[in-house]
């Protein structure tokens, strides 16, 4: 067995594989969801690292490092078995992979094609995501490029409606044009060294960080709160109610409620407003009539359970409203039956999180969200290149 770890797009990370497995995994990248793979050594050396990406029946690009940045370099092949060899090498700690290629430095950073609003942009993006700290490298940049073709749509929209003489691109779509359609354009390659610089500066940011963070501690209540029969998930979909529709699908057997937080929950944690945790009952847990979802989170302009619609698996709003019936006796003790239910996964979850070390906001309400507050979001970056 080779002593590394391996990290792919897809599938778990792979500790002390046989040659046999990493060169299968290797000879098959290049589909969709397939593109790279990255080896680390066993025991981790920080910031060592050998990786291959491939887009298609494109080129493999090989790159390794070894610590700073600027012992980072690249070389391209079109042939596989190269790669399985050059791979292979550097596992066993065999010197030829050195001088299989013509290595070059990589200057991780350089963009001049890219616009400077459109960096700029890119930029704040990525700062937001890199502050969140759920992306892998990869994604990272996969991501920004999705969200500056989304950006640019915007803008040109904007400048339609300004000019308003309805043309799109007006001659712009060159590369480095002076509209948007052509400067907003950024490749992968483009956003994977904007992410880089920022991710280095993140890297050196957490040497700097304690060794245990209000961000691992969130970790560290959620994993326990996973082992207590809750459904619990980290930075889970964009917003409340798209977590409470969805939290139904990822629900183990046996468990009788759910707690969450949601993207926009994670970026205002990032941005020091304290982080929301969202919770409630699953409709058919035992004895329970239906659930009532922690949402309702006061007069903060976030999102709000309003009880209007039903989540798929996951029953209804806030159980702040009537039920059908509620004028009745029976309507009245599911209501409090629905109530209680809740409640009972909010203290579970309160408590787990007080356990952790977080300072905990809640009143015991089952409509309302619990709130970590004060809260010093640093969560470390994913180890892989």
């Amino acid at each position: 067995m080779l002593e590394i770890t391996v990290k792919t797009e897809t599938g778990p990370d792979r500790s002390r594989t046989s040659a046999a497995e990493l060169s299968a995994l290797l000879r098959r990248i290049g589909s969709a969801d397939d593109h790279f793979v990255v080896v680390e050594r066993i025991p981790e050396a920080p910031q060592e690292f050998l990786q291959v990406w491939r887009d298609g029946e494109g080129p493999y690009t090989v790159e390794y490092r070894e610590g700073s940045a600027d012992r980072h370099f690249q070389a391209e092949t079109a042939d596989a078995e190269e790669v399985v060899a050059v791979f292979l090498a550097w596992a066993r700690g065999a010197d030829s992979w050195r001088t299989a290629w013509d290595w070059q430095r990589v200057d991780l950073f350089a963009t001049p094609e890219v616009d400077p609003a459109v960096r700029a942009e890119a930029e704040e993006e990525a700062r937001r995501v890199l502050r969140a700290g759920f992306h892998s490298f990869h994604d990272a940049a996969r991501d920004l490029c999705d969200f500056i073709e989304s950006w640019a749509e915007a803008e040109q929209d904007e400048e339609d409606g300004v000019g308003g003489d309805g043309d799109e691109g007006d001659g712009d779509e060159e590369a480095g044009g002076s509209g948007r359609g052509g400067r907003a354009a950024l490749s992968l390659d483009a956003a994977r060294r904007i992410v880089a610089r920022l991710w280095e500066e993140r890297l050196a940011e957490q040497e700097q960080w304690p060794e245990v963070t209000d961000a691992d501690r969130v970790q560290r209540a959620f994993e326990a709160l996973g082992s207590q029969g809750l459904t619990a998930r980290m930075n889970f979909t964009c917003c409340a109610r798209c977590g409470t529709a969805e939290i139904g699908a990822e629900r183990a057997e046996g468990d009788r409620g759910y707690v969450f937080f949601h993207h926009q929950d994670t970026d205002a944690a990032a941005d020091g407003h304290g982080l929301y945790i969202r919770y409630g009952a699953f409709a058919d847990s035992p004895g329970s009539p239906g659930v009532s979802i922690g949402d309702r989170i006061g007069d903060t302009g976030s999102d709000t359970g309003s009880g209007k619609g039903s989540d798929a698996g996951t029953g209804t709003g806030t159980g702040t409203g009537a039920d059908a019936g509620a004028g009745s006796s029976a309507g009245a003790a599911a209501e409090d039956v629905r109530k209680e239910r809740t409640a009972a996964v909010g203290r579970a979850v309160a408590a787990a999180l007080g356990e952790a070390g977080l300072t905990v906001e809640w009143d015991g309400d089952p409509g309302r969200a619990i709130l970590l507050n004060p809260l010093d979001w640093r969560r470390r970056l994913p180890s892989a290149g």
